[in-house]
């Protein structure tokens, strides 16, 4: 295999694993959403709240980049090239964070939609019996 040949498919895996992450990060947004619509937390206030989870996260990723140091024993030139780079890199999950703890606005109601759509419907018996989740306890 050559190498060009490895890092297409290093590549397709880390893509791999970022759509995996993504989409148990969206299945999680979701029970959060939920968790905290039912006990009482306004679509507002929620998107607030994860939100500000979210970007705690990738400033948490920024602290890792940030903390990332050159090789031991490096050149005094090269160790400060290094530095240089961490500072630009480690810059970007910083902006991320900014705008993801100010731009997640919405997000609650339109996480709503499809569960109103997932839950089964009530049925006239439930309802009789006192809801849907009724267990006769009462």
């Amino acid at each position: 295999m050559s190498t060009e040949q490895h890092g297409v498919d290093a590549y397709g895996q880390e893509l791999a694993r970022i759509s995996h992450h993504q989409r148990e990060a969206t299945s999680a947004r979701l029970v959060v959403f939920q968790a905290l619509a039912a006990v009482g937390i306004t679509a507002e206030e929620a998107d607030d709240i994860v939100s500000r989870l979210e970007a705690g996260a990738v400033a948490g990723a920024h602290t890792w980049i940030s903390e990332s140091s050159a090789p031991r024993g490096s050149e005094p030139r090269f160790a400060d090239g290094w530095r240089a780079g961490v500072r630009d890199i480690g810059s970007y999950p910083l902006r991320i964070a900014d705008t993801t703890a100010t731009a997640g606005r919405g997000r609650a109601t339109s996480n709503a939609m499809p569960l109103a759509h997932l839950r089964p419907p009530t049925s006239p018996v439930a309802v009789e019996r006192g809801g849907a989740d009724s267990d006769g306890a009462g």
